[in-house]
């Protein structure tokens, strides 16, 4: 007579197999599905509240003002186009000499206006977008701030002292 061996002992090869069959798919299928939409994130421009208005030869500028780290560094990047009244203002907390401007991923040409407690130290006329990776990268003398407007839509001047106030927020 034999005696047949009961079941009761778990084929943790075979079960692992199988768990890799199922979570292995999911897994890669999440990783891609990650990716994109960080991508996607990344890709996108930001548009920041506009805080901040400069008046200058009658013209008025609407300014979206980038003041952490991560909005300095995306500035206006992958935008489409800017208004000829809007621009960015972007404050970096304190003076830098020989302050690094680039244009990578921004689509359209600016005007980067370096200033110094609001004293226009260097301009870059017209600066070309730029969407491959090595590309210009501007220095202005001084700055604690730097102040991004369509190219040509002003005609500030080194030397110049301009008045950038706060917009009033609405009550």
């Amino acid at each position: 007579m034999q005696m047949l061996k009961s079941q009761s002992k778990i084929d943790w090869y075979a079960a692992g197999f199988k768990l890799l069959n199922i979570a292995g798919p999911i897994a890669g299928v999440s990783v891609i599905l990650f990716t994109a939409v960080v991508s996607y994130i990344e890709t996108r421009p930001q548009k920041l509240p506009l805080q901040y208005k400069l008046i200058h030869s009658n013209q008025t500028f609407y300014l979206e003002a980038a003041n952490r780290t991560q909005e300095l560094e995306k500035g206006l990047k992958w935008r489409n186009n800017l208004e000829s009244d809007r621009g960015m203002l972007f404050n970096l907390g304190r003076e830098y000499k020989r302050v690094p401007f680039w244009m990578h991923q921004v689509k359209v040409p600016l005007d980067i206006i370096y200033l110094k407690n609001n004293l226009v130290t260097t301009i870059v006329r017209n600066a070309p977008p730029c969407m491959k990776n090595l590309c210009p990268i501007y220095y202005g003398v001084a700055a604690n701030q730097v102040l991004e407007l369509k190219a040509g839509a002003s005609n500030i001047q080194v030397g110049q002292k301009l008045i950038i106030e706060p917009i009033p927020k609405k009550l």
